[in-house]
Order: C-alpha cells, then sequence, then structure tokens
C-alpha cells in the first residue's frame, strides 16, 4: 500500500492488527514517510505525545511539525486499506530558528516528552481538556500509588521541574506561557481518572483553595483515599466514574454496597462527602456551589 513518494507499507504485517487501530497505523505511516523524506523536521504538541505513547487530544492527532529550515506546505495523498479510506493531508511546517528538545525514536525526531506537553498547555484552545491531559500524563510518568504517597509526590515534583524548566527555556514573551504556567501550577498527578481530573479543574478554575488530592483516611480498620479533599474542613469530593463499578449486575451491585459503607465510614469520622459524576461537570458551576456551600457550614 502506497503511504506517499516512495514510502510503502506491507500490508501482511496488518492480519493481526485490530481494524480500530489501523488510524494510528496509517498516522504512523506517514510520520516515517515524514521522517525519511523530510529529515529536518520535529513531530510536535498533540502528535508528539501520542508518538511518545501518551493518549491524545483527540485520539488520533493531527499531524503537526515544525522545521528550522522550511515553511513549505506538503501533501500526502489519500490512502485506502480495504473498505477504510483516509483523506489527503497538507502538512505546514511551522518555521522555527531552533528546533524544540528532541528525541529520536527509531528515526523520527520527536519533540521531548516535556517540551510537547508544554507546546500543547501553551497552544491548546481548550484549557479543561489539557488540563486534564496533563494529570493523567503526570498520574502515568510518576506512576502514582496511592499507598507510596510520599515517593509519588517526590515523583510528581520532579514532573513539575521538567516542565517548569522547559517553559523557562522558550523566555518569558513566549504565547500562552501564562496558561501554561496556570496548568503546571495545577495539574496534579494524584488525579486517576478523566473526572478526577476535570473535578479539579472546575474547583481551581473557580479559586478555590486548599484541595489536595488522594487524602488518606485511617477508619474501623480501613485505610480510604479521598479523590480530592478540604481536609482543613473535613469536606471530600468523590467522583463516580461508571467504569469503577464493574459489568455485569451483580459486580455492580458489590460495588455500590462498598461505596455505601465507606461514605458512612467516612462520615462517621466527621467528613461530608460530595459526590460527582459525568452529568454535575455539565453544570460546573451548580457543582462550585455545592462545594463553596458545604465549606461555609463547616466554618460555621
Amino acid at each position: 500500500m502506497k503511504i506517499a513518494g516512495r514510502t510503502y507499507l506491507d500490508l501482511s504485517l496488518l492480519t493481526d492488527i485490530d481494524m480500530s487501530r489501523l488510524p494510528e497505523v496509517v498516522l504512523a505511516a506517514r510520520l516515517y514517510h515524514l521522517a525519511y523524506t523530510h529529515r529536518a523536521m520535529t513531530v510536535t504538541g498533540q502528535c508528539a505525545l501520542w508518538a511518545h505513547g501518551y493518549a491524545s487530544v483527540p485520539r488520533i492527532p493531527a499531524l503537526t511539525v515544525t522545521s528550522s529550515t522550511s515553511s513549505r506546505s506538503i501533501r500526502l495523498p489519500a490512502v485506502s486499506v480495504g473498505t477504510h479510506h483516509f483523506e489527503p493531508i497538507t502538512i505546514t511546517p511551522s518555521r522555527v530558528r531552533r528546533l524544540p528538545p528532541t528525541t529520536d525514536a527509531r528515526g523520527l525526531l520527536i519533540e521531548s516528552p516535556e517540551a510537547a506537553q508544554i507546546t500543547v498547555a501553551r497552544t491548546s484552545p481548550n484549557p479543561k481538556a489539557t488540563f486534564t491531559q496533563l494529570c493523567m500524563i503526570g498520574n502515568a510518568f510518576t506512576h502514582f500509588d496511592n499507598f507510596h504517597l510520599k515517593d509519588s509526590r517526590r515523583h510528581e515534583k520532579y514532573w513539575k521541574e521538567l516542565l517548569s524548566a522547559e517553559l523557562t527555556r522558550l523566555g518569558n514573551s513566549v504565547r500562552g506561557r501564562s496558561q501554561a504556567q496556570w496548568i503546571i501550577t495545577h495539574a496534579d498527578a494524584g488525579c486517576a481518572s478523566p473526572g478526577e481530573a476535570r473535578v479539579l479543574y472546575e474547583l481551581c478554575a473557580a479559586g478555590l483553595t486548599g484541595m489536595r488530592t488522594q487524602v488518606e483516611v485511617h477508619t474501623r480498620g480501613r485505610r480510604y483515599f479521598i479523590d480530592c479533599a478540604f481536609t482543613a474542613e473535613k469536606v471530600g469530593i468523590e467522583f463516580d466514574g461508571r467504569a469503577k463499578y464493574g459489568d455485569d449486575a451483580r459486580s455492580i451491585h458489590a460495588s455500590l454496597s462498598r461505596e455505601r459503607e465507606r461514605q458512612r465510614h467516612l462520615e462517621a469520622e466527621g467528613w461530608h462527602i460530595i459526590r460527582v459524576g459525568w452529568h454535575d461537570l455539565d453544570h460546573p458551576d451548580e457543582l462550585v456551589a455545592q462545594v463553596r456551600a458545604a465549606l461555609a457550614a463547616r466554618l460555621g
């Protein structure tokens, strides 16, 4: 199968691949075509994060590159694999005087993970989605473990230092610096799911302070970790994602029973727990108002 120019993909290598992964295969093939025909280019942003193995937003990112030698557009032809068709694309490299820090991945020049995160944090038109994405990258990068919180927080500090160093390298006048700095400051590797990260984003964006993630509570011989909590006021926010409850009626019933027991134990210790689902995040102002009311009630 022809990708572009003299670059071909051997279809016999795809016989065991889930067809839902085909868009990623085509993206990778197009990246390699660019790598071997336009060597003075670096893959950047969401596409670089995808190439490093991190989840991108969207799942199949646009192919973005930067170059120190040319900004001339490159057209890649349409690709068809059986009944699957991929439209032609035109790539216009961003012209820079100096390429960003890069890594060489089997011939691909890719923006380093920390540089790619900063590129996305600076340039994203959707800071909410980017905040969530960086929390998930931080969770994966640090191998965050509730049962080893001290080490996890130390790794988180190192992760943020890498990001801050990259932002500093770009200088004070770089576009999107303030947005990236806000995301670095408030992102938290303790967010174990996109839902938890979204909750934290809404609280931070509303100007609330003093909350911590994965707060450890011991009660009745049990150890619990509250997703996000204001420890001084003993107000906790728990995100209820559908996936945590299981896939069949029996496992869902057992999970809900454990959640009710957990709630009773935490309340017996004086905690006020606010439960949040995806539908609540459609109305973040109402969620923030509920949290503010709970905090105010605790303060008397």
